[in-house]
């Protein structure tokens, strides 16, 4: 009887403990959805009910968080990031970039930078090193900015934001070469989004960089000068090649036709330069590029990355299929 009884009693709780998990789980969903419809007060109200189910979740906590972070309250989003991170366990990674985010919205950027230190230690992860280095270069901490930046990258090449800030990075150190690489590949991953067009823009504008057209016969070139050897190169191609655009040969061209030209110059002397070098930049970046160059692919390329431009470069895409085609199978290798 004593036996029966207990299991009697077993299978009640388990049916409860089920009912309140599956109630929690709910109620969490509900939350997440009112959160991504901007409706963050719902949200929070929703995660506050799971709350009471289980008062000790790093997932709850965290949400509310994440929330309050998105509706620019600041303040709370540190406190509801804290109690998760307390509760260190799978939720500690997020918990913490939402914690050193708050911090610096606040104004706080030197207690954002020590969390994101604590953080790293904890874990190899490329948001903490991406949000490291932007709050690090916001900062004036442009060589700490740079090694962070570069192990965000090792980390995960596809994140976009990470080749957007080397190329801001490297523009801050007045490097031509080295702030366009990285836009090259930004564009390449994202090349039809709300900063997209500004980017574009930015890269047009090394490219013009240094060449003035002083008359119908005069062009005055001004290369311009740093301490990377490795690029000087590239950099008086740039120039030069820009310059010969305003040629009688290319007076009919479009500027996506310049675009595309210039661009397959580039990347064939990247190429050609790379030899036994070695190291971020010669791995990453001229690799990719020197493969446009060598397989064809330079000029759907640069269509490619132009289509937040208009509809020249899409209308062009979709007019030479065949050389789009071979470029999208770039992807898939």
């Amino acid at each position: 009887m004593k036996k029966l009884l207990l299991l009697l009693l077993l299978f009640c709780f388990s049916i409860t403990s089920f009912s309140q998990e599956n109630n929690l789980n709910t109620t969490i969903e509900k939350g997440i959805a009112f959160h991504d419809a901007g409706e963050y007060d719902k949200a929070i109200k929703e995660y506050e009910k799971a709350l009471e189910i289980d008062p000790n979740s790093s997932l709850i906590y965290y949400e509310i968080a994440f929330s309050y972070f998105s509706k620019e309250e600041y303040k709370k989003a540190e406190k509801y990031s804290e109690k998760s991170i307390e509760l260190d366990d799978q939720n500690l990674l997020p918990s913490y970039i939402t914690l050193a985010n708050s911090l610096d919205m606040q104004g706080k950027p030197k207690k954002a930078l020590k969390v994101y230190e604590k953080a790293i230690k904890k874990f190899d992860n490329y948001l903490l090193y991406y949000n490291y280095a932007f709050t690090s270069l916001n900062q004036g901490k442009i060589d700490q900015a740079y090694d962070a930046v570069i192990k965000a990258i090792e980390n995960n090449s596809t994140h976009p934001s990470s080749h957007l800030l080397l190329s801001q990075i490297m523009d801050t150190k007045g490097n031509r070469i080295k702030a366009m690489l990285p836009l090259y590949y930004f564009l390449l991953l994202e090349p039809n989004s709300n900063r997209s067009g500004k980017e574009y823009n930015r890269l047009i504008s090394y490219m013009d960089l240094g060449v003035e057209k002083t008359s119908p016969t005069n062009i005055n070139i001004n290369v311009p000068m740093n301490d990377d050897s490795d690029f000087s190169a590239v950099e008086m191609m740039i120039s030069m090649k820009k310059a010969s655009n305003s040629m009688e040969e290319n007076k009919d061209k479009t500027q996506l036709e310049l675009f595309a030209d210039n661009n397959e110059s580039i990347f064939s002397i990247l190429g050609e330069l790379k030899n036994e070098k070695n190291g971020f930049w010669w791995e990453l970046y001229v690799p990719v590029f020197y493969d446009f160059a060598k397989s064809d692919l330079v000029e759907p390329f640069s269509y490619y990355i132009s289509v937040s431009q208009g509809e020249n470069a899409t209308n062009w895409l979709a007019e030479n299929q065949d050389k789009f085609n071979q470029f999208a199978s770039w992807f898939e290798k």
